[in-house]
């Protein structure tokens, strides 16, 4: 099936709020990973790469014809030697940024976005954001893969990729309540490692799949990150998440310079991770699911 839109496209249509239009763009260096990991398995799925065991190889050198699969696929083509799958994720990351522009001016293209200008103080504007025109598309990649995590249909090949991208990448967060996540979770740990790949899919193919994953889901990837850094990327996702664009908004657990967003610091020291979540009631926090076991504070 020849899709309109690439994996890396599917995947920020699921941070787009369709009610509003306002994307909850997570401007991170996950998502950057999360960017680089679907760009090459897209690429794999266009036989445009191939892998052996542990390297990336370039298999066809034709342009997919969708620019931001071809800039990278170029970039492929120009190094001179095979590099290991962990070295293509970091190194497409470092153009994290030109890589989101080009995804936005894709669905530009497409019709689904339009820019716009933000304006501030004494008339000065900052910079463009995309928002949302139609959100049919939206709505059909977030209830397929709702509908998938709920069900047990067994999905293709391409919709795993996107479900266990989405999963380790804490995109599932945006289409799912932690309670319904929890509820499911042996459903997406059975997705998310691939249990369900019984399609006619090349060994080459499913091991690149499972490196990534295997990757993203050890967390290896991202490299030695302050506390500090991890709650900013928190920050980042939640105020994604909750669709917040100014920070004083933030609740007080997220809001820097409070008491709580002293003791958040402190449990991510404690812990190691920023996955996790704080119950305002009881004023307890604790690890997402899935995140592993931790204690309350």
């Amino acid at each position: 099936m020849d899709h309109l839109l690439t994996i890396p496209e599917e995947l920020f249509l699921i941070t787009v709020n369709a009610q509003t239009g306002r994307r909850a763009f997570l401007k991170s260096k996950k998502f950057d990973i999360i960017l680089s990991a679907a760009i090459l398995m897209d690429l794999a799925l266009h036989h445009r790469i191939d892998t052996d065991l542990e390297s990336v190889i370039p298999d066809r050198p034709e342009p997919t014809g969708h620019p931001l699969l071809d800039s990278a696929l170029t970039q492929i083509l120009q190094e001179k030697q095979p590099r290991k799958i962990d070295w293509w994720l970091l190194k497409l990351a470092e153009k994290g940024s030109r890589y989101r522009e080009m995804l936005v001016n894709g669905l530009v293209q497409k019709g689904l976005l339009r820019m716009e200008r933000e304006h501030v103080f004494l008339g000065f504007s900052a910079s463009k954001y995309p928002i949302l025109i139609q959100d049919h598309e939206v709505t059909e990649v977030k209830t397929r893969i709702k509908s998938l995590i709920l069900s047990d249909d067994l999905p293709d090949f391409r919709d795993v990729v996107i479900i266990s991208l989405a999963w380790y990448g804490g995109l599932l967060n945006l289409l799912l309540t932690d309670e319904a996540i929890q509820n499911r979770m042996d459903r997406i740990d059975q997705l998310a490692r691939m249990d369900l790949i019984g399609q006619a899919v090349s060994r080459s193919m499913r091991e690149l799949t499972q490196t990534i994953v295997l990757r993203m889901r050890a967390k290896e990837i991202l490299g030695f990150r302050t506390p500090e850094e991890k709650l900013d990327e928190l920050v980042e996702e939640l105020k994604a998440l909750m669709h917040i664009d100014n920070d004083n908004d933030l609740p007080e657990w997220l809001r820097k310079g409070t008491d709580q967003y002293g003791k958040t610091l402190d449990y991510i020291r404690k812990t190691g991770t920023n996955e996790i979540v704080f119950n305002a009631r009881t004023g307890k926090y604790g690890l997402k699911a899935g995140a592993g076991t931790g204690e309350s504070f």
